[in-house]
């Protein structure tokens, strides 16, 4: 068995081929830092790892992922999403287009492209699927990084719908939608992350535990993390006005703790 794993050079996205590899895949993974990818296939458990440095915001590296998916010789039997991007400061408005379109490119092009390219080969052979990691954001609009929030919730509709669409083949698909991440992702992006309680992170080997966990039961969504369970419940029970301004309390909370 084979899985692909973008972004796979850090945070979430490692934790998840970590976790793959333990389990007896061979994986091909798949981000921009030759040396950070070189680096895990040595450190992980098994053989038959290959590594393919390429920026999923280039439409050109996008179409030789696709082809290595589409491989019917060493077949992909899993597709794990991880590679993504989030806004710098700002926000939306506080940054150039450009930011939303990168941010658009990851978690809605190279997303839709690379499902497109895999999924065939998987339901011919009856097995398999893909893991699209989103975020706790795509329910909760209204912050300064409303392109983020808008990406990750269309990745969690494809995803899901994808979880229906396979149904009864033998195939499956599986969103996980953490919260606050201890990944170095907000640092990354120049995201102040202080005031934030720790009842609200999770590690990445939490959240690709419970991702794998949801996968292997064919479940169309995962929320990893007691609060953000409860965060979710409440999303679907409220009304969505109520919603948003809840959020929106919440982290001006912490922003002020932050100052």
């Amino acid at each position: 068995m084979r899985a692909l794993v973008t972004g796979a050079s850090s945070g979430i996205g490692r934790a998840l081929a970590a976790q793959l590899a333990a389990a007896g895949y061979s994986l091909t993974l798949v981000a921009r830092d030759a040396a950070a990818l070189a680096e895990l296939s040595a450190a992980l458990p098994g053989a038959a790892h290959e590594v393919i440095s390429a920026d999923l915001a280039e439409r050109a590296a996008v179409d030789t992922v696709c082809a290595r998916l589409s491989d019917t010789v060493d077949p992909v039997d899993v597709l794990v999403h991880s590679a993504g991007v989030g806004l710098p400061p700002g926000g939306y408005l506080g940054n150039p287009a450009a930011a939303s379109d990168l941010v658009h490119a990851l978690s809605i092009d190279a997303l839709t492209s690379l499902a497109h390219a895999a999924l065939p080969g998987m339901l011919a052979r009856g097995r398999g699927g893909l893991i699209t990691v989103g975020s706790i954001a795509g329910f909760l609009p209204g912050t300064g990084a409303i392109t983020y929030s808008a990406s990750k919730a269309w990745a969690q509709a494809f995803g899901e719908g994808l979880n229906q669409l396979t149904r009864g083949t033998g195939v499956t698909s599986t969103v996980v939608t953490p919260g606050f991440v201890r990944s170095g992702f907000h640092s990354r992006a120049g995201i102040g992350a202080t005031g934030i309680h720790r009842a609200m992170w999770c590690t990445p080997e939490q959240v690709a535990r419970a991702a794998l966990l949801g996968f292997s039961r064919g479940r169309a969504l995962v929320v990893p993390g007691g609060v953000w369970k409860f965060v979710y419940a409440g999303y679907r029970v409220l009304p969505r006005n109520w919603s948003r301004a809840a959020f929106a309390q919440y982290m001006a909370w912490t922003a002020r703790r932050a100052a």
